[in-house]
């Protein structure tokens, strides 16, 4: 009788430390999450992300354009990229306040508005023996070549600022256009 007892015991300890091990992991994705909007905030303004070193790629690079998915399956947007965050000593730190790309999509009168933050790692800024992650997300790989005409590199899109019927976390939102 004290055995099955034990073992009830024992199974009842082990379920509630995963269900508190579970919230704790998401609440600190969700508070890394409100950290990342407080610090992006700003950004809704050009003009400010300018002025922290955010830009446009010139053209014809393809991340200067608007980043669609090539199905018809929704779109990204406009890049606007840190360089300073992508290299030298920055490179290759996973900080959720400062996204090495921010991401612009038009509205139906071509004024962008931020959408989403992309965190971006080169793969051979990497160290780690796994892919980055952040808020409680895994990076995705992209090899090299690809379509943006970049090295390999890993990155995470966050859809903060606009709802993403695909996820947060998806790459694509179908509610974006290019057109």
């Amino acid at each position: 009788m004290i055995r099955p007892l034990f073992r009830l015991a024992a199974a009842t300890v082990a379920a509630t430390l995963v269900i508190v091990l579970s919230v704790t992991l998401v609440s600190a994705g969700r508070s890394n999450l409100d950290a990342a909007r407080a610090a992006t905030a700003r950004f809704h303004s050009i003009g400010q992300a300018a002025a922290a070193g955010y830009g446009q790629p010139p053209a014809p690079a393809p991340l200067h354009f608007c980043i669609d998915d090539q199905m018809g399956m929704g779109a990204m947007g406009f890049h606007y990229i840190n360089g300073a965050l992508l290299s030298g000593d920055e490179a290759g730190v996973v900080d959720p306040n400062r996204p090495e790309v921010l991401v612009y999509a038009p509205d139906a009168r071509g004024k962008l508005h931020l959408v989403a933050l992309e965190y971006v790692i080169f793969a051979g800024d990497w160290t780690g023996s796994t892919a980055p992650s952040l808020f409680n997300q895994t990076f995705s790989y992209t090899p090299s070549p690809n379509r943006y005409d970049i090295p390999a590199f890993y990155s995470l899109h966050v859809w903060l600022w606009k709802d993403n019927p695909d996820g947060e976390f998806a790459p694509m939102n179908p509610e974006v256009s290019c057109n």
